[in-house]
This record gives C-alpha cells, sequence and structure tokens, in this order.
C-alpha cells in the first residue's frame, strides 16, 4: 500500500487533533512565521519519513524527550532521521549522566504529543518551561527542517531561526558522529 501525503499546504488545517496542535499553528500565525506543511500517513518509521523528505523535498528531522533516571529532568533532542543515536554518546556531549527515552505519558504531560510525534514546538508549553533544548550541529546549520505539527500525521516545514525566534530560544548545538544510514 502506498504511504499517503498531501500537496504541499500554507496556513492551519481546518480542525486540529489536540490542543498542542491548535496552539502550535495560532502561535504560528500570532508570530507571521511562514511554513509550509503537508498531512500524511503516520510518519513514524524511517521508511515513512522518506515519504515525507520527497513530499516537501527537504530531509525530515528526528525529535527525541530523554530524561534523567529519575524522570525530574529533561532533554528535547533534534538530530538526523538517519542518524543512530546512542544515549550514552548524548551525555558524553553534555557532560551529563546518561539518560533513556521519556515514555509516552510523560511526552502527554511535557510536549502535549504522543509517540511519533515528538515536536520543537512542544517547548512552548509551560509544562515544558524546565526541558533543555539540543540539536545536532548539523541540523541547526540547515535553512529549514521539517518536523511534526504535534500529530504523527502532520508534518511543517520552518526556517530554523524561525523556530529559533518563535520558542524564544537558541538549542544547545552538539556534534551526533553517527553515521548517516543509506535511503
Amino acid at each position: 500500500m502506498a504511504f499517503y501525503t498531501s500537496e504541499v499546504m500554507t496556513g492551519a488545517p481546518e480542525s486540529y487533533k489536540s490542543e498542542t496542535q491548535k496552539m502550535i499553528y495560532e502561535k504560528l500565525e500570532e508570530s507571521k512565521i511562514p511554513y509550509t506543511r503537508i498531512e500524511s500517513d503516520p510518519g513514524i518509521s524511517m521508511d515513512d519519513c522518506l515519504n515525507i523528505d520527497k513530499a516537501f523535498g527537504i530531509d525530515t528531522v528526528k525529535t527525541i524527550l530523554l530524561t534523567n533516571r529519575q524522570k525530574n529532568k529533561f532533554w528535547l533532542y533534534v538530530t538526523h532521521a538517519r542518524k543512530a543515536f546512542i544515549t550514552k554518546e548524548f551525555g558524553a556531549s553534555l557532560q551529563i549522566p546518561r539518560v533513556s527515552f521519556a515514555q509516552e505519558d510523560l511526552m502527554k504531560e511535557i510536549l502535549g504529543t504522543s509517540h511519533g510525534a515528538a515536536t520543537p514546538f512542544g517547548l512552548l508549553r509551560n509544562e515544558a518551561a524546565d526541558v533543555i533544548f539540543v540539536m545536532d550541529k548539523d541540523v541547526a546549520a540547515r535553512d529549514k527542517i521539517v518536523i511534526t505539527d504535534g500529530d504523527p500525521c502532520g508534518f511543517i516545514a520552518i526556517s530554523n531561526q524561525d523556530l529559533f525566534r518563535l520558542l524564544g530560544k537558541e538549542p544547545i548545538l552538539i556534534e551526533n558522529p553517527a553515521e548517516i544510514e543509506p535511503s
């Protein structure tokens, strides 16, 4: 079965799938930040992301919410969609103890998203005020990135500079030394 992707669109969707998604589009509109978007089948796997990449002509990124063992510190990491993620290397880059993936209930509580829909836009939520924003240097150097709109079936292409301006912060930049997996 073919993976569905809509045509590239501008403007918010007619209806929202969550309060977080609604907040994202309202903030984009209020801030007059240009973006394009598509709707698709759920973009969870690497193959799914390749279809989304083709729709935009831009590589998607992967966004990961990480936590410490006590689950009282959190990092939102934006990296290459096709690079391996190794928790030990991430921790070493930031000189922090080992981290693990945040469970879905924590993602919903903090970012307002489910598995497959983590997004830097989640940092706009009050619940994410203490989350540390981290990004791969190579990803930060791109003109534009593709991220979810808070739903695994919605993707937005936005310039990094506009994203940082909307969030009101720049990320901590680290280098992910992993090789890019072939597409």
